[in-house]
């Protein structure tokens, strides 16, 4: 009996030669390229963030204003849709977003390959290059290779390789709700799984696209056929690389706060001006970081295509490369001249750095306020000891010290009301009813569980209010929709509560501009507030005496327009510990959580007393997060 021998890799694509080939190809473009591949990654992002961004924003509020609207809400966004007039402007903002983001990366690209050749990296070979990927970008088979670089990419946590996309991510209050069930993590995890393949089976596109002119999709396909028996070597050489830039990350963020630290011990006065000097270094520092990886991963790319190009027919591609060896490359530098462009950069980037410091001078001054931000316990604390709108979960929170429980109301089948957040009973409950399907001595009779193991009964809104009170501690209560709402849903809800005597000591907020409208026009006198899934551009117009945003939407001009416009602003669902004191030390007016007692921890522990360091630490974590 004979066998087929399984095909084997050629020798330049086995895994123990490939993921050093790989690494050393990554390596060879950083010496060889240097401050100059830095200079071409830092303009790739501050071109587009100074032209691209500023002209994404008014395309968006002229999608607003056709629409009628100048801020983001449910309604708005249903006005767009209706809209041709605004669908063309946002259709046409997806297009310069994506036209942008496509260009920088192919851009860097074309660079790491020109120094790879050896060809160095003259303007006016960049310039052509650069004309000739825009005429190919505008092609209709490129498209799938745009919608890759965009979408997919970003959603990998990879926007680190446009400042265009950072900001593209799955919502944490998306994420955050998965993550409370076993199913909605398996869901989390499996969407992160292939999302992440994914962008590792398409990265050969770039390169492809940008260098050989291969089709987007083509190149796409060309990718996916490379990568068949070479992606786990590109996945270990891929996170070697991820793993190094975070240790260099982590090595910024101590050698930034040590000079400040001992500033603390040794001439406190002296402290605010170290640490904004340090912070302006740590921007440029972590700029050079963030470029370096992404121009190593660059070279790891090409490196990988030129091992393939016999298995991808482009041997005899009539492209913009020229098949010399890496190691033939740009020829060497004497000592003394690279003495002098040593200094020469050192000189560059202490400049800037120096102006950041300046800068950065008021603003650390300014952190030595005492935040007056509100802490507010998501659904209670389930974190604590009780299940997420059950009493158990309440009584957590006010043991945890919390200003405020934020809760949420449902309307049962019979018209009463419960202690209820999903409209569904699957995840607390494992059950197929819907709340809008029961009365509520069926649901109030249900027993529903969290990912903490803990139990309780769904409440009544009658029982959870009292208990409130009991505890002394306020609430924050969301009118929460279902669908099935009785015409009179807001008047019953008031009239129970005025039953209770607990409508005036208590807030509220909801999702639905009409319901949050209509709840302040029956009771002028009560505080309410607008909840916004996605914040746009400004406070929208309303009513409400305050807005609560999701912290994804979250940014300072947001929270400028409400302040301009006497609102207060609230942000949900915050829950990782740098965007909890990042929204502390912006002062927002309150902050949703499910971690109070960590949120309240660290709001006591800020203020005139707090070092300096400390102060520092927060806005190196969150300019890490900005790139």
């Amino acid at each position: 009996m004979t066998s087929t021998a399984r095909p084997t890799a050629p020798d330049g694509l086995a895994f123990r030669r490939l993921v050093p080939g790989l690494l050393r190809a990554g390596w060879d473009v950083l010496r060889r390229g240097g401050w100059r591949l830095l200079v071409v990654y830092a303009l790739s992002q501050v071109i587009p963030l100074a032209l691209v961004s500023p002209l994404i924003h008014w395309m968006f509020t002229q999608a607003l204003a056709s629409a009628g609207a100048h801020a983001v809400t449910s309604e708005a966004i249903t006005g767009m849709l209706a809209s041709g007039i605004s669908v063309t402007w946002l259709a046409g903002l997806c297009v310069v977003a994506l036209l942008a983001v496509s260009l920088q990366l192919s851009v860097l690209v074309v660079a790491v390959d020109q120094v790879r050749r050896g060809a160095g990296l003259r303007p006016r070979i960049l310039r052509a290059k650069l004309l000739s990927l825009m005429r190919r970008l505008t092609r209709p088979g490129f498209l799938p290779l745009g919608m890759y670089l965009f979408l997919v990419v970003p959603l990998t946590q990879a926007g680190v390789f446009s400042v265009l996309t950072h900001s593209i991510a799955i919502p944490n209050f998306v994420s955050g709700e998965l993550l409370k069930s076993t199913q909605g993590t398996l869901v989390y995890a499996s969407f992160l799984l292939v999302a992440g393949t994914a962008a590792l089976r398409y990265s050969l596109a770039v390169p492809l696209f940008a260098v050989y002119g291969v089709p987007g999709g083509k190149a796409m396909r060309l990718s996916r056929r490379a990568t068949a028996r070479t992606f786990p070597a590109l996945l270990a050489a891929g996170g070697t690389a991820a793993a190094a830039a975070l240790l260099a990350g982590a090595a910024l963020v101590v050698l930034t706060i040590l000079p400040t630290l001992a500033a603390d011990l040794v001439y406190p006065r002296a402290a605010a001006g170290v640490a904004a000097l340090a912070l302006g270094a740590a921007q440029i520092t972590g700029v050079a970081i963030a470029g370096s990886l992404v121009l190593f991963v660059a070279g790891m790319l090409l490196e990988l295509v030129d091992r393939n190009m016999p298995r991808l027919g482009l041997d005899g591609q009539s492209g913009e490369r020229i098949a010399e060896p890496v190691a033939a490359l740009a020829p060497p530098v004497t000592r003394s001249r690279r003495k002098v462009t040593a200094a020469l950069v050192a000189g560059a980037a202490v400049v800037p750095a120096l102006i950041l410091g300046l800068i950065n001078i008021p603003v650390m001054e300014g952190l030595r306020d005492v935040p007056r931000t509100l802490v507010l316990g998501h659904r209670g604390f389930s974190g604590g000891g009780g299940v997420e709108n059950t009493i158990s979960g309440l009584r957590a929170a006010a043991a945890a010290g919390t200003d405020l429980v934020e809760m949420d109301v449902m309307q049962t089948a019979d018209g009463g009301f419960v202690a209820m957040h999903d409209a569904s009973l699957a995840r607390l409950a494992a059950r197929s009813e819907a709340v809008a399907d029961l009365t509520l001595s069926e649901l109030t009779s249900i027993t529903v569980r969290d990912q903490f193991g803990h139990a309780d009964s769904i409440p009544s809104l009658r029982d959870y209010v009292l208990a409130a009170r009991e505890a002394g501690q306020p609430l924050l209560i969301e009118l929460k929709l279902h669908g099935a709402e009785t015409g009179d849903y807001v008047e019953r809800l008031v009239a129970e509560l005025e039953s209770l005597n607990a409508l005036e000591q208590n807030i509220y907020h909801s999702l639905s501009l009409e319901k949050a409208e209509e709840l302040k026009r029956l009771r002028p006198g009560l505080y309410v507030g607008l909840t916004l899934a996605v914040a746009g551009v400004a406070s929208p117009e309303t009513t409400a005496d305050f807005i609560v945003v999701e912290e994804a939407s979250y940014t300072p001009a947001v929270r400028e327009s409400a302040w301009a416009d006497g609102k207060e602003v609230y942000v949900w669902t915050v829950n990782g510990a740098d965007a909890i004191r990042s929204m502390l030390r912006d002062n927002v007016d309150g902050i949703i959580t499910d971690h109070p007692d960590m949120a309240l921890a660290d709001r006591s522990s800020m203020g005139p007393g707090e070092p300096m360091s400390s102060k520092l630490y927060d806005a190196v974590m969150r300019f890490v997060v900005i790139f």
